[in-house]
């Protein structure tokens, strides 16, 4: 069902309708991933919600022989993605993405756009609107679907979790204030999935991570349980757990069990827009004083 991909995955060239054209691969040995992790590397410096190379490479192993047609059995078509985008042909890189798409549900492209950033010499220019639009259209072309209906699927850093260290660091490196990157995303259509969503342990070394807001571009009111479940179930096996089953790992299994129970009562999964809510946020996390458990339960009490 994959198009649009060569039959090595090594290196193809994509030009998105945002104007930016992205050298793709999903070859763990390909030099456009030493290219995105050096620009990577920079960008990410929390230490649960960083990938190392070793984990990177990992992943693009799992879509190529022996472990491929296993998991083609068990999640059925996927791709998983490394990019460095560029501004014209040639040109220096502006940015760089990684994502794993699948198609679920008829004309459903679901993705997780694992990790994506603009490099500090290329900031401000707009490119970041870009460069989500590029990774949209990638993916749109991955499968043999004529019109696909894409969902993209994001972690961003909860502001009103993260402790005071890790709020100072990754907002100096990244550039943007935590409260701020929330308001990009929802300016760019991002709603709030209202979920306990926490993200498996990324390695042996490193532990389970609560404090991030999931969020998904593409989606209006609510999710279908099942869809999200389908959807954790591929992320969270190839991208987190690096072909382990979720189901052998309590933290993700606890969610896709939940998933399931929200179907069997014929519930959904609401969505949550979080425009409204992050400047009383900021407000609430610089008063210094008790906060709620999350920024998704802050949204919740409306």
């Amino acid at each position: 069902m994959t198009s649009g991909v060569p039959d090595d995955g090594a290196r193809w060239t994509f030009a998105s309708r945002s104007g930016l054209g992205l050298d793709v691969t999903t070859q763990p040995d390909s030099p456009v991933l030493d290219e995105f992790f050096a620009g990577y590397d920079a960008a990410f410096v929390l230490p649960d919600e960083k990938e190392y190379l070793e984990g990177f490479r990992a992943c693009l192993a799992l879509g190529h022989p022996p472990m491929r047609a296993q998991l083609l059995k068990r999640y059925g078509p996927h791709v998983e993605v490394v990019a460095v985008a560029r501004d014209g042909q040639g040109g220096a890189m502006i940015g760089g993405l990684n994502f794993i798409a699948y198609p679920l549900a008829g004309d459903t492209v679901s993705g997780n756009l694992n990790y994506i950033f603009v490099a500090p010499a290329m900031r401000g220019r707009g490119y970041f609107r870009r460069l989500v639009a590029a990774s949209e259209d990638l993916a749109a072309s991955l499968f043999d679907l004529a019109n696909p209906r894409v969902l993209t699927f994001i972690e961003l850093n909860d502001p009103l979790v993260l402790s005071d260290e890790a709020y100072a660091l990754d907002s100096r490196i990244a550039g943007v204030d935590q409260f701020d990157r929330l308001a990009i995303w929802a300016r760019l259509g991002a709603q709030v999935v209202d979920f306990p969503y926490v993200q498996p342990p990324l390695s042996a070394y490193q532990e389970a991570d609560s404090g991030l807001v999931y969020a998904v571009l593409g989606a209006e009111g609510s999710l279908d349980p099942l869809l999200l479940k389908a959807h954790l179930e591929r992320f969270f096996g190839i991208s987190v757990l690096k072909g382990e089953d979720p189901m052998s790992v309590p933290v993700a299994a606890r969610q896709l069990a939940a998933l399931e129970s929200l179907a069997t009562r014929g519930e959904r999964v609401a969505l949550i827009d979080p425009m409204p809510g992050i400047e009383a946020g900021r407000a609430l996390r610089h008063a210094g004083g008790e906060r709620p458990e999350s920024f998704r339960a802050f949204l919740r009490q409306g």
